[in-house]
């Protein structure tokens, strides 16, 4: 009987092509070039493991950020400013506000009692040894207070080229390196044209300068002039990059130039409305259809304060109205 004879069947022939591939997939990320590399799918991980973003003051500062506060001169951005960082550091924060706006015989003037937190540092140049680079004198004078928060009021004090794209890029830039370098809250006042004088909704293009300055800051809060009533402002968010937008052109949150009760200089909240309602009509008619909207109510027998919240206007215009 002839032996069988068993046929071994052949390995199959590697594919190196395929079995390159498969190596090349699962490579892990590396770092290079002085930059972190990671999945995508590890960065949306490291991300959900994040803490919850901090609101230092609703809607306006969130910690971490670099934001914008902005509006016409004259409109009150250092009073509004100023409120917002006593606010922030009453809850604890060091704060620190870079003032190239007033001197110290306007801030007396403003502010009548001395009863900020002791943790509100103000910081004004010194005029017999100013710092060659403004900016390096912010990051000193910051981080010899241990500032968790800086204020600059205003960005002009640190560029007068700020229509520059390449100088506006390069300030930006040096900012945000400052804010991830310190981790520090950033705030900086900021003009607008005048052609923004309250007839025209507030946007990111209402900030003063380079089109760079909208695209490298996360927040960007407008102050407009109510056309309704002159001791009114309306705020409003345009950019809002870690957060949803509240205050949008239906929802601006109101605020009255008043005294507080300590005489100092202040912004009262007032309530929500449209922005629409508060820009500039620029008619006559629409002042007397107002007037006699308050004199119609009045004789309703509606109280003026139900009157001011009722036309959106403040209750001293209400009275100056009723009286004229």
């Amino acid at each position: 009987m002839d032996k069988l004879i068993k046929t071994i069947p052949k390995p199959p022939e590697t594919d190196y092509i395929l079995s390159s591939f498969h190596e090349l997939q699962e490579q892990g990320a590396v770092d290079a070039g002085g930059f972190h590399v990671s999945s995508m799918n590890d960065c949306v991980r490291r991300g959900k493991s994040l803490p919850p973003v901090v609101v230092l003051y609703p809607n306006i500062v969130l910690e971490g950020d670099l934001c914008i506060i902005f509006g016409q001169s004259g409109i009150g951005k250092t009073i509004f400013a100023m409120q917002v960082a006593r606010d922030i550091a009453a809850r604890g924060k060091r704060v620190l506000y870079a003032d190239f706006e007033m001197t110290l015989r306007q801030l007396a003037l403003r502010y009548e009692s001395p009863n900020f937190p002791p943790t509100f540092f103000r910081a004004e140049m010194d005029m017999e040894a100013p710092a060659g680079d403004v900016l390096k004198g912010i990051e000193a004078a910051a981080v010899t207070n241990m500032a968790e928060v800086v204020f600059i009021d205003n960005i002009t004090a640190l560029s007068q080229s700020l229509d520059k794209s390449s100088d506006a890029g390069s300030l930006m830039a040096s900012l945000n390196a400052l804010k991830r370098k310190y981790n520090w809250t950033l705030v900086i006042l900021n003009h607008v044209p005048k052609m923004f004088s309250g007839s025209v909704p507030l946007s990111l293009s209402a900030i003063q300068g380079s089109a760079k300055l909208n695209q490298l800051i996360d927040d960007a809060v407008g102050l407009g002039q109510s056309s309704r009533d002159k001791s009114m402002v309306y705020v409003k968010q345009c950019k809002w990059r870690n957060g949803e937008v509240v205050l949008d052109a239906d929802n601006v949150a109101l605020y009255e130039r008043t005294m507080n009760g300590d005489g100092n200089l202040c912004f009262t909240f007032r309530g929500y409305d449209t922005e629409a309602v508060h820009l500039e009509t620029a008619s006559a008619s629409g002042r007397e259809e107002l007037k006699a909207k308050v004199k119609e109510l009045s004789s309703q027998g509606m109280k003026q304060q139900d009157i001011a919240r009722e036309c959106g206007i403040t209750q001293s215009k209400v009275s100056r109205l009723l009286n004229s």
